[in-house]
């Protein structure tokens, strides 16, 4: 089985993707190596996200260290690449669905995400029963108690009485891990007239190569935002005028956390100039949504 893990970042997140592969070195010591792990890493220096010219920190040095990275994974194969054409994850993700055919599961994950080193392996022990019951399955870890009650389906037991938004206060390396007995849980939201589907973009989300295949990425999405809701939403229609056997399995008791308490890029945001350009791309996702999904038969 190909199982490829996608993660993207922007320069200032550099000491974030290197707390990601480093949690993903100490997760791949539980993991069975006869399955194909791939990592596939982007990092954008494009001069449209970052005036180079008007940074007092040079674009070589997060390249040079981009490099480093890469040469300290070595657990799996991999593709670390900087891009100036890849501006966002979701750019990214589309890049990785062209570039990485033949992949029964892609894993998208934030350089934010705070994980337990077991959940590689939870993962990986849930892929094969799930593909057994359906190849077009989606699996998700449990979370924190977040945005409002339509998440609750993904909440943990432990923190379903925590008030809405804990996520923001949370300490990510005590709340995030194993809280009991692993099992597999279908995910079923019922707070939702869209779809029953419930899931973010890069909380370790593992989505079948085959669905993804199936309803794609459009193009005209852009590189960020509202990539996940379209794939939930048309995994939805797929399911009703379809009957296409889709269905979305959590990893009870296998908590990740986003990390607000201990993230700060201000050491490299106060020296470089950057253009902050997500309001304007989800912009353009949002305005092409529904002519992309009137396309999903």
């Amino acid at each position: 089985m190909k199982i490829v893990i996608q993660i993207f970042c922007l320069p200032y997140e550099i000491d974030e993707l290197e707390n990601t592969l480093n949690q993903l070195r100490r997760a791949s010591y539980y993991i069975d190596k006869s399955n194909e792990w791939v990592i596939d890493v982007c990092m954008c220096t494009s001069d449209d996200m970052v005036d180079w010219s008007k940074s007092s920190i040079p674009k070589r040095f997060f390249e040079q260290k981009f490099l480093k990275l890469s040469s300290q994974t070595d657990w799996c194969m991999k593709n670390f690449h900087t891009s100036s054409e890849i501006k966002g994850c979701v750019s990214h993700r589309r890049y990785c669905l062209k570039e990485h055919e033949h992949t029964q599961y892609f894993i998208w994950l934030d350089t934010d995400i705070i994980f337990d080193e077991r959940t590689l392996s939870y993962f990986e022990k849930a892929m094969q029963p799930v593909w057994d019951i359906t190849p077009y399955g989606i699996i998700t870890p449990e979370l924190v108690r977040i945005w409002d009650n339509t998440w609750d389906c993904l909440v943990n037991e432990n923190f379903i009485d925590e008030k809405v938004g804990y996520n923001r206060e949370t300490d990510p390396y005590k709340d995030s891990g194993i809280k009991g007995d692993v099992g597999i849980e279908r995910v079923e939201n019922t707070t939702s007239p869209q779809s029953r589907f419930k899931f973010a973009g890069g909380w370790f989300t593992c989505i079948s190569g085959r669905l993804l295949r199936q309803i794609g990425i459009p193009d005209s999405f852009g590189h960020y935002g509202y990539e996940d809701t379209f794939i939930m939403v048309a995994s939805e229609k797929l399911v009703q005028t379809k009957k296409q056997d889709i269905q979305q399995f959590k990893l009870k008791n296998v908590v990740v956390c986003e990390n607000y308490k201990y993230r700060s890029n201000s050491h490299y945001i106060n020296n470089i100039s950057v253009y902050d350009r997500r309001e304007h791309f989800k912009q353009i996702a949002e305005s092409n949504f529904m002519k992309e999904l009137e396309k999903i038969n």
